[in-house]
């Protein structure tokens, strides 16, 4: 099955596609006003880098018990380019982590499914740089996921390839990569690093592998990671495994047992939908009884690793599609092997789809998700950033507002007037300054001028008393 590809021609196809949708990650950059969640995450690496602490993240002065991997290569890129552009910075690290990914992928489906057959990668590639929820939104959006993601892509393919020949070399690796993970968001890097180890062990038969003298001791050297960052890294009185556990404790809690069966019926189809378009198309030829896929042990194993580190997730009311990233890599091997069963036709066809999914990237980055996100005036941060700059001048500014639109305002001002120190959170022991609220707040003294901005409101005050 695998001459299939030769027989085509398509391996020159295949690697121009791949190329092209790699090059269009980067049609958002610089297009795009903060989106989300990146605003803080451009504020946190410029106050690391003003602070010159690479250890130790902080919102509006006040350190923060987050991991901090992530913000490193923002740090760099942005000293490179001009600090004035964090904005491309914090994406550019989504879309090295994509491509980094896409690598990933290639290297372990040509070891999956047949290293002489070196166009397997380069469809691998593709499948995963043209999943939905990849080229059209985390995979070059300003957050930690796509990073997070690859890292535990990594680790897992690591230890499949450490397990299954052996090799302390590979199970070193994969260590390597998952205390990168951790370093790069939170400890669930673990659980879905111990879910595959389980999963690997039994479908291999590998169990002698806990006898080994090395696999226990270098385990758990790893594992000591989280406590002796915890020990040595994060201030005292801090927690990093604090925001996790609340987290999970969050998406099992306050939820009907509507809500439960809602989020169990609608969660796989969610999953599934934003690995379109291979999956959508894999499952329409099932449907129609068009074609029957063989489960062999390789397929047999990336679906229980996917089903095993989908259920977590599942079983929760409230886990978001957000958590699923770092399973994006699995579902790309997964499809790509199902693509190699295909008659020729199919896969042809399935090739071309891609393609004009890729193609889709052009007007959805430069006109539909511009359009929705920033080019309605209610929506437009950057003017709204000016005018404050403009209405405070030289005074002091503070804020008391962390929803997105805030923090996206402040990571604007903070980096175009460098000179100054960055926003601080208002301690309410200050007078004649400046505050942006994010709700009505008539204590902070007079009113200068609000704004409607994405659906929510801004309030600007003058404060000249501090707060009793």
């Amino acid at each position: 099955m695998l001459q299939k590809l030769n027989q085509l021609g398509m391996k020159p196809t295949l690697k121009t596609l791949t190329c092209i949708a790699a090059l269009f990650m980067l049609l958002p950059l610089p297009v795009m006003q903060y989106v989300g969640e990146e605003g803080l995450m451009a504020l946190k690496s410029y106050e690391m880098f003003v602070r010159d602490d690479w250890l130790h993240s902080s919102i509006f002065g006040m350190i923060w018990p987050h991991s901090v991997l992530w913000h490193w290569p923002v740090i760099a890129i942005s000293s490179l380019i001009g600090w004035e552009h964090v904005d491309l910075a914090v994406r550019f690290t989504s879309v090295m982590a994509t491509w980094l990914g896409a690598t990933c992928a290639a290297m372990t489906a040509r070891w999956l499914y047949g290293s002489k057959h070196a166009h397997v990668g380069w469809l691998a590639a593709l499948v995963y740089l043209s999943m939905g929820e990849v080229a059209f939104w985390y995979g070059w959006l300003g957050y930690v996921d796509a990073t997070f993601g690859f890292f535990i892509f990594a680790a897992i393919t690591s230890l499949w390839r450490a397990i299954e020949d052996e090799r302390f070399t590979w199970f070193l690796l994969s260590l390597f990569f998952i205390s990168l993970a951790f370093l790069t968001k939170n400890i669930t890097a673990y659980v879905l690093f111990g879910i595959s180890g389980f999963i690997l062990l039994w479908q291999l038969k590998r169990w002698s592998l806990l006898k080994k003298f090395w696999f226990i001791p270098s385990g758990l050297l790893a594992l000591s990671v989280p406590v002796l960052w915890q020990s040595f890294v994060v201030p005292s009185g801090a927690n990093t495994a604090t925001t996790s556990i609340n987290d999970v404790l969050r998406n099992f809690t306050g939820y009907s047992i509507f809500d439960y069966l809602k989020h169990w019926i609608s969660f796989p189809l969610i999953f599934l939908f934003r690995a379109l378009p291979v999956s959508l198309v894999l499952v329409w030829l099932w449907l129609r009884k068009k074609h029957r896929f063989i489960l062999d042990q390789k397929l047999t194993i990336l679906a229980l690793l996917l089903i095993a580190c989908f259920l977590p997730f599942w079983i929760s009311a409230g886990a978001t599609p957000r958590y699923l990233v770092p399973l994006y890599g699995l579902v790309a091997l997964l499809l790509t092997g199902f693509m190699l069963q295909l008659n020729p036709q199919h896969l042809r066809q399935s090739i071309m789809l891609i393609a004009l999914v890729v193609l889709l990237k052009i007007p959805y980055s430069l006109a539909i998700l511009p359009y929705i996100k920033d080019w309605r005036p209610e929506r437009d941060v950057k003017i709204v950033s000016t005018e404050i700059m403009q209405l405070t001048e030289n005074a002091p500014l503070r804020t008391q507002n962390d929803v997105a639109s805030g923090l996206a305002i402040a990571a604007y001002i903070d980096v175009w007037r460098q000179q100054r120190k960055p926003i601080h959170w208002y301690d309410g022991q200050e007078n004649n300054v400046y505050i942006l609220a994010e709700v009505e707040t008539p204590a902070f003294g007079r009113l200068v001028k609000k704004w409607h901005l994405r659906g929510s409101y801004v309030y600007l005050y003058w404060q000249e008393k501090a707060l009793p």
